[in-house]
């Protein structure tokens, strides 16, 4: 099995959504997941949740490099272990999603906010089929040191 360098983790801001303690995995909100009443999204955004038994809510989360390198199957685990579910659940399907996600993940260099919205598109029946899309995100309005400060750049302490 593949092993990740990258995790995407999150920086506690809730100017920007984001009340995961700085440092917590974050993986894409399951359906059971709420936002716990702290915030509302528009329609086509989704949101990533803390791997944590507290699984708190973020609406960006930032690529950060890990100091031991992580599997899908380590990931699942932990997801699955937060959500307090029996690990036989994790099929080759299940862990295909989490792969993805990782991949995604570390397609980025460190230091990239990332969210995740629905994209809506037509199938091959030429219906509506609505997937969710985990990509790099802009934040035009902030300065690089702003940035540095907000996501733990080079300079800033992360941990």
């Amino acid at each position: 099995m593949k092993s990740y360098q990258k995790m995407l983790v999150g920086f506690k801001d809730e100017d920007f959504n984001c009340y995961a303690s700085r440092g917590d995995w974050l993986y894409v909100a399951s359906k059971t997941d709420t936002k716990k009443g702290l915030f509302r999204l528009s329609r086509d955004h989704h949101y990533f949740v803390t791997l944590t038994e507290k699984r708190l809510p973020a609406e960006f989360g930032v690529v950060k490099c890990l100091e031991k390198p992580i599997t899908a199957l380590e990931l699942a685990r932990k997801d699955f272990d937060s959500r307090e579910m029996d690990h036989q659940h994790i099929t080759r399907a299940v862990l295909e999603e989490y792969d993805s996600f990782l991949i995604k993940v570390n397609a980025h260099p460190e230091h990239t906010p990332m969210a995740t919205t629905w994209l809506e598109k037509l199938n091959k029946g030429l219906r509506k089929e609505r997937m969710l899309q985990v990509h790099k995100v802009f934040f035009r309005h902030l300065s690089k040191q702003e940035k540095d400060e907000l996501l733990g750049g080079r300079q800033a302490k992360f941990n």
